[in-house]
């Protein structure tokens, strides 16, 4: 069974240019809520963030996707991630509040990235 809660922090939270991709998967019964994990967020020159794996603070949202949803979500935005294509991985982890999600992480090197210290 797939995990049913995925943490967004750019350009598919609400609000962003593919929330709409994501919006028909999330449970109505499960509010969005704001939420933590540990990782560096990067500014790309593709007008898309990255995140990777590190010490600092990434925050976004928590999404829990509909039940009888998550296999469809996931693999919808698997291919609009690039997992197929190594763009992205998607991985487990926890929040900071110790809520276990997936998450789309940057897997390769960040030369002509920026290091953000704010939500994208």
């Amino acid at each position: 069974m797939s995990i049913d809660r995925l943490f967004v922090y750019g350009t598919l939270k609400p609000g962003q240019s593919r929330w709409p991709a994501l919006a028909p998967f999330v449970d109505p019964l499960e509010p969005v809520v704001a939420a933590e994990v540990d990782g560096q967020l990067w500014a790309t020159p593709w007008d898309w963030p990255a995140l990777t794996a590190g010490s600092g603070t990434v925050r976004g949202v928590l999404v829990t996707l509909h039940p009888d949803r998550v296999e469809d979500a996931l693999a919808r935005l698997d291919a609009i991630e690039g997992v197929d294509t190594g763009l992205f991985e998607r991985v487990t982890v926890k929040t900071r509040a110790g809520r276990v999600c997936s998450i789309y992480l940057w897997p390769k090197g960040t030369d002509g990235f920026t290091l953000l210290d704010r939500e994208w």
